[in-house]
């Protein structure tokens, strides 16, 4: 850990994945409560186990695997089971004001979750295949496999509003 001191540290880089652990409880739980517990746990979490950490780089995709850990939680927690329709978030990282990102998003939305999970940490937060495959806890070839297939469903919802 570099010499700022634990606390200051884990609270920095936590600061600067707020934004993306956001996008990501969102894409999973759909419910804004939930979003905010998840990250949370998340958070307090990450922070009692820091010690456990070995490779300080690794910092992001250790905190994605643990809130991931914790959204999947949730929802067996609370058997949640909500359309789509009945819950409309937006995210954070796109301007509100352009209705193709908007209709993007809400598309993106609408993929299954695994689906889903795998496009947000890819397109939205940048992470690198080895690096999902990590936070999911699958092989980089499932999750290569399950990025084609996403793409493959969303461009097909795409092309059916003739969006593309």
């Amino acid at each position: 850990m570099p010499d700022e001191g634990r606390a200051a540290w884990f609270c920095r880089k936590a600061g600067d994945l707020k934004q993306g652990m956001y996008v990501l409880a969102v894409s999973i739980l759909k419910n804004e409560a939930d979003v905010e517990d998840a990250m949370q746990n998340a958070l307090m979490q990450a922070y009692q186990h820091l010690d456990e950490l070995r490779i300080f780089d690794k910092f992001r995709p250790w905190l994605f695997k643990i809130l991931t850990n914790e959204c999947y939680h949730i929802l067996r927690e609370r058997r949640y089971d909500e359309d789509i329709d009945e819950i409309t978030l937006t995210c954070p990282r796109l301007d509100a004001d352009s209705e193709t990102k908007m209709y993007l998003w809400e598309t993106i939305q609408s993929l299954p979750e695994d689906y889903r999970t795998v496009i947000v940490l890819f397109y939205y937060e940048d992470m690198r295949i080895s690096d999902i495959a990590q936070v999911l806890g699958a092989s980089a070839d499932t999750i290569k496999k399950r990025l084609s297939r996403a793409r493959e469903k969303l461009r097909g919802l795409l092309d059916k509003e003739d969006f593309v």
